[in-house]
């Protein structure tokens, strides 16, 4: 896969505790994530424009950060147009969608394990009431407001009843969905075949039928529906041998994860690596070397 994008760890902070949030998660504290400072993105904002790649906000819980709007302000000032944000959707709300849409945010990547209630706050430890339903309007206006929104569900026993509602509603909304196969060191995951088997279940009792050119088998499989989509993201390949201490071969997968700690900044061009602690000048070097490494494999 090619360098597609750089992820900025806002801080290591998040109000939810999912039960499949692992040490490989963005900005999970178990990887040493603080807060990257407003200063620090406004130093490192020449250099993601210069590398042109799409930007992802990140944390922990990004939203958390009572400065965010500032933050994509300034990003959005250096000239970089291409700015998502991925987030639990918990903070969201119809001022604070359209402030980040205002700002410069180009989509949102929303984790969502459910929108059952009772199965939505046995994942999240989120006990607040009408939080789905929050969500889901949330996602409706960034619809209506022009830009892209996403469902990310990792798939487990205990969501997978409901993954069918959950298609339902992206569907009824052109809202596009990926459901994500994860991966357990007793590896009792709901596997990529299981999960394609509940979309075609589904495509089966909707009476649709795709055609071959528009369920795309790169990077996972991906179901066109014109202007939106369906994804299945495949986990990858080796994970569950890595966390067994099986394997140590290092997944380079086309992302690259800045983070901050202590006026640091951290850095890593794989999850599977922690991340090292230096100054712009040695993010500046790690992220060249970066480059270099992925240009040398593609040819």
């Amino acid at each position: 896969m090619p360098l597609y994008e750089i992820r900025l760890s806002l801080t290591g902070r998040c109000n939810h505790i999912c039960n499949y949030c692992g040490p490989f998660s963005d900005g999970k504290a178990d990887n040493g994530y603080g807060e990257l400072t407003l200063e620090q993105i406004r130093k490192i904002a020449p250099i993601l424009k210069e590398k042109k790649l799409h930007i992802q906000l990140t944390g922990g819980e990004p939203t958390l950060r009572t400065d965010l709007i500032e933050i994509i302000e300034t990003l959005k000032s250096f000239g970089i147009e291409n700015i998502g944000i991925t987030t639990n959707g918990s903070m969201l709300n119809p001022v604070l969608v359209k402030k980040m849409i205002m700002a410069g945010i180009s989509s949102v990547h929303i984790h969502i394990p459910s929108l059952r209630p009772d199965v939505f706050e046995k994942t999240t430890g989120d006990k607040r009431n009408h939080i789905v339903s929050r969500i889901k309007q949330a996602a409706l206006l960034i619809n209506q407001m022009g830009k892209e929104v996403e469902f990310n569900t990792p798939v487990t026993p205990a969501n997978l009843d409901t993954i069918p509602q959950l298609i339902d509603f992206c569907y009824k909304n052109r809202i596009n969905l990926k459901l994500i196969e994860i991966v357990t060191p007793t590896r009792d995951q709901i596997k990529e075949g299981g999960i394609i088997k509940v979309f075609e279940n589904w495509l089966e009792r909707q009476k649709l039928h795709l055609d071959e050119k528009r369920i795309e088998k790169k990077y996972g499989r991906i179901y066109d529906f014109g202007n939106f989509h369906f994804r299945v993201a495949p986990a990858t390949k080796g994970l569950a041998n890595y966390l067994n201490k099986e394997s140590y071969t290092i997944l380079y997968d086309g992302r690259y994860w800045v983070g901050g700690k202590n006026d640091k900044y951290l850095f890593t061009p794989s999850y599977f690596l922690k991340p090292k602690a230096g100054n712009l000048g040695d993010l500046e070097r790690d992220l060249k070397k970066t480059f270099l490494a992925y240009e040398n494999n593609r040819k």
